[in-house]
């Protein structure tokens, strides 16, 4: 049985471990409410986008997202309905260090970051069992260099929402957005 490891951030640093498509279920470590990103798991640097930028991450504000067709449907433990909203995020390299995106509410959103082809191999698993299974309340996304670095991910709600989050980063200020996924 194979298995993805990324780090979560709790009280302290765990390893958790992401489930292959292969297995069945997680172990109680990935129980862990945030996922913490290396700089292995981001698409690589980039220019600035032209996206507003909250608290050093520019991807959270988009046009498209309150359009419910930007939403993807999928199944989650015990058939329940959820939605993907895509999201590509990039934390500008001005932010020292990292940049964690947490979701304040709705209480039952969550979010999934990593490398894209654990993402995609989440999102096939079971019709997207995966993604629900693996997503978490919160993301710390490393800078990695001297322009923004990218991560694929997205947002997954059991419905069209608005989804508040705050950015945080060990120097800056604590900045607070709330994002339309889905209800238009």
């Amino acid at each position: 049985m194979a298995k993805r490891t990324l780090m979560g951030l709790g009280l302290g640093l765990l390893v958790i471990s992401i489930v292959s498509p292969e297995s069945e279920h997680s172990s109680a470590a990935t129980r862990s409410p945030f996922l913490l990103l290396t700089c292995s798991a981001s698409s690589g640097q980039q220019g600035r986008g032209g996206e507003i930028v909250v608290g050093g991450v520019e991807g959270l504000q988009l046009k498209a997202s309150s359009d419910f067709s930007s939403l993807s449907p999928l199944r989650g433990p015990g058939g329940k309905r959820y939605f993907v909203y895509k999201a590509y995020l990039a934390v500008s390299p001005t932010v020292t260090g990292y940049a964690t995106v947490s979701i304040v509410s709705p209480k039952d959103a969550r979010l999934f970051y990593g490398r894209s082809s654990e993402v995609g191999a989440l999102a096939s698993r079971a019709g997207g069992i995966g993604l629900v299974t693996a997503s978490r309340r919160g993301v710390r996304l490393p800078v990695c260099g001297q322009r923004f670095t990218g991560y694929v991910g997205g947002f997954i709600i059991r419905k069209p929402s608005l989804i508040s989050v705050v950015v945080t980063s060990p120097h800056g200020a604590t900045q607070r957005t709330t994002i339309d996924v889905g209800t238009k």
